[in-house]
C-alpha cells in the first residue's frame, strides 16, 4: 500500500453518491408532495438543512483523505461547488420551489461527479 493510500476509498464516494441520488429524487419528487400534501410538505421541505449536513459530513469522510492521496483540484472544485449549490439551494432560494429545486439538482449531480473523479482517482492510485 502507497504512503498516501485510503483504504476505504469506496465506502464514502460509494455513500456520497447514493447521498447524491436520494438528494436528486428527493428534490424531484418535493414539488409532488407539495401538492398532494402540503402539511407533509412544510415537514419534509424543511429537511434541506439536514440532509446539507449529512452531504458535508460525507464529504469531509470522502474528499479528506482522497485529497491526501490524490491532491486534485479538481475534485475539490466539484465538492465545493456541489456543497456550495446545495447551500444556496437549502438557504438562500428555499421561497422558490422551481429555483431550489433546479439548483438541488445540479448541486446533487456535481456532488455524484466529484465522488465519481474522487473514487477514480483513489483507484488510479492504489494500481500503482
Amino acid at each position: 500500500m502507497a504512503a498516501h493510500s485510503h483504504p476505504h476509498a469506496d465506502p464514502p464516494d460509494t455513500v456520497g453518491q447514493i447521498l447524491s441520488a436520494v438528494c436528486a429524487v428527493h428534490c424531484v419528487t418535493m414539488p409532488l408532495f407539495m401538492t398532494l400534501a402540503p402539511a407533509a410538505a412544510s415537514v419534509l421541505g424543511g429537511a434541506h438543512p439536514v440532509l446539507l449536513a449529512l452531504v458535508i459530513g460525507v464529504a469531509v469522510w470522502s474528499f479528506v483523505p482522497g485529497y491526501r492521496c490524490h491532491h486534485s483540484k479538481l475534485v475539490a472544485g466539484l465538492a465545493f461547488t456541489g456543497i456550495s449549490l446545495l447551500a444556496l439551494a437549502a438557504f438562500v432560494f428555499h421561497a422558490s420551489l422551481a429555483l431550489e429545486t433546479g439548483v438541488s439538482l445540479v448541486g446533487a449531480s456535481v456532488m455524484m461527479v466529484a465522488h465519481w473523479q474522487n473514487r477514480k482517482l483513489l483507484r488510479e492510485a492504489h494500481a500503482h
